[in-house]
């Protein structure tokens, strides 16, 4: 009897502390460790920091608006020498190419050049018969008037009608039109060059960010050929859209002649506004439902907090808050898995 009792007891021994074990780990599945709800971040000291909103736009070296030239002939020729190709560099009066001009030019000239001979012819006779009396001073003056007109029509064609063309400034030829032994009219673009004593940075900004810029405003170019940054002033602003990119036109005068190359590209950083306030990394900024929050680190635990920001450039964020100080810790990774009020852990 003694026996049948104690096996009993063993047995409810046995079922009793498997029953407690079997709960404990029920509980341990429902109800992590606190060491599990520990979340692994990195953080930084929120900073105070003076930052600037620029506008970034690319574009390309080329001639101050205005500056270009584009040489042309005031009369029918045909090309008979070109001494220069697209891209070369070109001093003032270097010669670009020599002409022959048409039958119909020569004509004019050999016309122009014998009506002032006449001109000439005539005063003489006028001037004695007014010795002789038999006409007046007037027709004396008409006479002269006429001969210095035929002298300036023959002057000015004489000088147009050159068989030899030189560049009017230092700069280098953009685009040659026509060819040796091309037949050209009076007034056809032949050949352009690009002022190098003008040069400037054409670039194209958002016409949503237009209204931001001023004249003389300065801004960054970072000379992308060259690897290299220099300065400069917004000197012209378009007031329409160009069609071919759909911005605006920017034109940027650099502050040091750097002998840059036209066509070569540029970004440029125009800074539009300036604040100083609490900075934290762009990392550290999360969009929740329509508004940023950071979570900073106090007593170990994550706390969460709603910020306005104020501008952002490419590393940082400006911000606001009425809960935060410049000797809180921002968690910069691992946010996105934080909620309000857990335990954290920071990285070293």
């Amino acid at each position: 009897m003694k026996r049948f009792v104690l096996i009993i007891i063993i047995c409810a021994s046995v079922f009793f502390a498997a029953y407690l074990l079997l709960n404990k780990n029920r509980s341990a599945l429902h109800n992590p460790s606190k060491e599990a709800l520990v979340a692994s971040v990195s953080a930084v000291p929120i900073q105070i920091k003076t930052l600037s909103k620029d506008i970034v736009a690319y574009g390309i070296i080329e001639s101050k608006p205005g500056t270009a030239k584009t040489v042309t002939l005031n009369f029918d020729a045909n090309i008979n020498k070109i001494y220069v190709i697209d891209g070369q560099s070109v001093s003032k009066g270097q010669m670009l190419f020599s002409v022959i001009p048409s039958p119909v030019a020569q004509s004019q000239l050999i016309q122009s050049e014998n009506s002032l001979k006449l001109a000439q012819e005539n005063l003489k006779i006028v001037q004695e018969k007014f010795k002789l009396h038999l006409l007046t001073k007037q027709e004396v003056l008409n006479a002269q008037n006429a001969l210095n007109q035929a002298k300036v029509i023959y002057e000015n064609l004489k000088k147009a009608y050159t068989d030899k063309v030189y560049s009017p400034i230092n700069g280098v030829v953009t685009k040659i039109n026509y060819t040796e032994g091309s037949n050209v009219a009076a007034g056809t673009p032949i050949l352009s060059i690009a002022n190098t004593d003008n040069i400037a940075v054409k670039c194209g900004v958002e016409p949503e960010d237009v209204d931001f810029l001023k004249l003389g405003m300065p801004v960054k170019i970072s000379l992308i050929d060259y690897n290299k940054n220099i300065t400069g002033k917004i000197v012209s602003i378009s007031r329409i859209i160009d069609p071919l990119t759909h911005l605006i036109n920017v034109y940027i005068l650099p502050d040091a002649n750097e002998n840059l190359l036209l066509n070569s590209y540029v970004k440029v950083n125009i800074p539009v506004s300036k604040s100083t306030g609490f900075s934290v990394p762009k990392p550290a900024l999360l969009y929740e439902n329509g508004h940023y929050v950071i979570y900073t680190i106090k007593n170990d635990m994550a706390e969460k907090h709603i910020v306005n920001v104020i501008l952002k450039n490419e590393n940082y964020a400006l911000i606001t808050a009425s809960d935060i100080t410049d000797k809180d810790l921002v968690v910069t990774q691992g946010a996105y898995e934080l909620k309000n009020g857990m335990k954290v852990k920071v990285q070293k």
